[in-house]
């Protein structure tokens, strides 16, 4: 009997190809290293949206309504992308085959052969958890993976595995399957 990992990446999979693992990333890793960055930027844009929607206000209320967009988007920078990256984690899976590495967003598949993948980063963490990243995407883009603001560049980002248990060994699983396809 398949697992239920196995059982909903089955109608993506091709009929020669075999799993070799699959993993959820850690739904508690709410901050990324990103956020070093991002929350102080969002506390400041948030911050003057609001100061500037009071003044605007005091003028005339209509003006005010101009600030409306740019208060949502703060917010959305300071609390609500971590809603968004919480509940993106709880409906993504990771599957790594001996022919493909695979990414399931919902029904939304993003997959890149083992014989494409350029350079395999492997990020690690003392407790063993980590972030595999398999390139392909430019720096700007990769800079907003797991942010919680990564669905703006979805399709135009690489593969990753984020906050995965056991990074180490899904590595050496990747780079097993790579030297099996050369």
């Amino acid at each position: 009997m398949l697992a239920d990992d196995q059982i909903r990446l089955q109608p993506f999979m091709q009929s020669d190809e075999n799993i070799l693992w699959t993993g959820h990333p850690d739904r508690s890793r709410i901050f990324s290293s990103n956020d070093l960055v991002i929350v102080p930027f969002s506390l400041v844009w948030g911050g003057f949206a609001i100061f500037w929607m009071a003044g605007a206000s005091s003028v005339d209320p209509l003006f005010a309504l101009f600030g409306v967009p740019f208060v949502l988007i703060g917010q959305y920078f300071i609390w609500g992308r971590f809603l968004y990256k919480r509940w993106d984690r709880a409906r993504t899976l990771y599957g790594l085959t001996d022919q493909r590495v695979l990414v399931l967003h919902g029904n939304t598949l993003q997959s890149t052969f083992v014989k494409q993948l350029g350079s395999v980063n492997q990020t690690t963490r003392a407790d063993g958890s980590g972030t595999l990243d398999f390139g392909g995407s430019s720096p700007g883009m990769a800079y907003w993976g797991n942010s919680g603001l990564d669905f703006m560049t979805r399709g135009r980002m690489g593969t990753a595995f984020y906050d995965i248990p056991d990074v180490a060994q899904v590595y050496r699983l990747v780079n097993e399957a790579r030297a099996a396809k050369n």
